[in-house]
């Protein structure tokens, strides 16, 4: 615990000692720290025989060796929560043990309300299935390789233990990690105004192209990524192999062709911070997703610069928003709650002259007449 290895070479020798003291809750603990914290780092290829291995799954494995394999939960605490798969994990297979995950990841928007210790529990549970499965040949695995007479589990689903292993702790650590106030402010009714901008269609195609970075489950990246480890992917592509199609389509069609004020009501978080960022790009030529928002897939790796910035960031956590401003979260909910948080906050960020920007929230807002469009014959 009291050794932190530095660079790819240190990190791996310090894994190998690891993996040799065996079970042990304190190796367990050091892994995962180890885990949590390089976790991006040691997402590439390990070179030579272990085909389609990162060197975050040598951790893994590390991690799953020093695991003292626990399968007692709360079950109708996971039954009341819709986590329930199957009973008995420890006869699980790997097929359920997967679905187990899935039906975790899409649930995981709520976990910050969930019993963190109960939640750690039925985790731990399906960690010591992952354990089993893992660390030994079996006569026959769900989508498995053989290896000689026996068959062992497709690196494919190594992976997919370790993204949501990562994600699920990650992000309930990040979470409360800041100090947390209630904080509303009262403001205008900017967003209605600025759905003028869905008259243009390419407005609508950057919305939609925007659309998927806020719909995948958590490990889905990695877990859809895994036959081309080392390339990137798009989103959407993600999507594709992750999701049934026709929710796509059917997304697609809602953002192409419906309803400004409908689209905003499916997809209100996302409309709105388009159009913050069409208002930031046309007054000031500023990308104020660039500058001033923090995504929760990338929070991990910005962790520290988010909590020591000068000006208030816009952080997305379990797809709500807070600001955070001195290392402390304000509000907690949708961009049209937060982001008069944010300009209470924001004086002269970089510069910016917000002074319009801030009549149109707080100031006295005047009723004008609205203009009537007539078809005439021609």
């Amino acid at each position: 615990m009291r050794i932190e290895p530095e660079g790819n070479a240190d990190t791996l020798l310090w894994l190998i000692d690891v993996y040799d003291l065996g079970q042990s809750e304190t190796c367990a603990k050091a892994v995962k720290k180890l885990i949590l914290s390089k976790y991006h780092e040691l997402y590439e290829q390990v070179p030579g025989i272990l085909q389609r291995w990162t060197k975050g799954m040598m951790a893994w494995v590390t991690y799953l060796n020093a695991l003292v394999p626990c399968y007692d939960y709360d079950e109708e605490w996971v039954r009341a929560n819709h986590f329930m798969i199957e009973k008995d994990p420890k006869n699980w297979s790997v097929e359920t043990m997967l679905t187990a995950l899935d039906a975790l990841a899409i649930r995981w928007t709520t976990a910050y309300t969930l019993d963190v210790q109960k939640l750690q529990q039925y985790l731990h549970c399906i960690w010591s299935c992952a354990k089993k499965w893992t660390m030994h040949l079996h006569p026959e695995v769900d989508r498995g390789l053989h290896e000689n007479d026996m068959m062992k589990v497709h690196p494919q689903t190594v992976l997919a233990c370790l993204s949501r292993f990562f994600w699920f702790n990650k992000t309930l650590n990040l979470y409360h990690k800041y100090t947390r106030k209630e904080m509303s402010v009262e403001c205008n009714p900017f967003f209605e105004q600025e759905l003028r901008h869905f008259v243009l269609r390419k407005f609508r195609d950057q919305l939609l192209t925007s659309l998927w970075d806020h719909v995948a489950y958590y490990g889905d990246h990695e877990i859809a990524a895994h036959d081309q480890l080392g390339e990137k992917m798009s989103t959407y592509s993600v999507l594709y192999k992750r999701q049934p199609v026709c929710l796509l389509q059917r997304a697609q069609h809602s953002i192409l062709y419906d309803d400004p004020k409908v689209v905003r009501k499916k997809f209100q978080n996302v409309t709105d911070l388009k159009l913050i960022l069409m208002y930031f790009q046309n007054n000031f030529k500023v990308d104020f997703l660039k500058f001033f928002v923090c995504f929760e897939r990338n929070h991990a790796k910005h962790e520290q610069a988010v909590r020591e910035s000068i000006v208030p960031i816009i952080v997305e956590t379990f797809r709500k928003y807070s600001v955070v401003h001195k290392g402390e979260a304000y509000g907690f909910g949708t961009i049209e709650d937060v982001f008069p948080i944010w300009l209470q906050f924001a004086k002269k960020p970089y510069g910016l002259d917000l002074t319009d920007l801030r009549e149109k929230f707080f100031g006295e807002t005047t009723v004008t007449a609205q203009g009537t469009i007539y078809e005439l014959n021609v």
